[in-house]
């Protein structure tokens, strides 16, 4: 990513704004914060039920669960975004998901559904990292 470990982190620690920068993301609501608070979103007119499981500022880890979806035959979806700094002052955003598949026959499907949500998503975090950073120059 163009933007500094520190500017996309700002984005992602508080689990809000996914519809800002996940194109198939149209709702995002956080109630709470931190570890435990919840995060219901509208993905394709589906709704998503998760639980943020892990908020750590010292390393950039964020994580979550997946509580209820019927978007893909998947269950137990614990989610990870780590965000790791670069000597550039850029960063690299890994976006790790593991699940229970429920339909075998569906993993190619599944795959590279998630594999394009992912990619839109992490090049939409590049591009509303980039803003925030040129508003907040412009703000100085």
């Amino acid at each position: 990513m163009s933007a500094s470990a520190g500017e996309v982190w700002a984005l992602l620690r508080t689990g809000e704004r996914m519809d800002r920068w996940v194109p198939a993301i149209t709702v995002c609501e956080v109630t709470g914060s931190g570890e435990g608070a919840s995060r219901r979103c509208v993905l394709d007119g589906q709704e998503l039920v998760e639980r943020i499981e892990a908020v750590d500022d010292g390393g950039r880890i964020f994580q979550y669960r997946i509580l209820e979806q019927s978007v893909l035959p998947v269950r137990d979806v614990l989610g990870t975004l780590l965000v790791l700094e670069r000597d550039d002052d850029t960063c690299e955003v890994v976006w790790i998901t593991s699940f229970e598949l429920l339909d075998p026959a569906a993993r190619e499907v599944v795959q590279s559904a998630m594999r394009g949500i992912y990619e839109a998503g992490l090049e939409g975090l590049d591009d509303l990292a980039q803003q925030s950073a040129r508003d907040a120059r412009r703000s100085t």
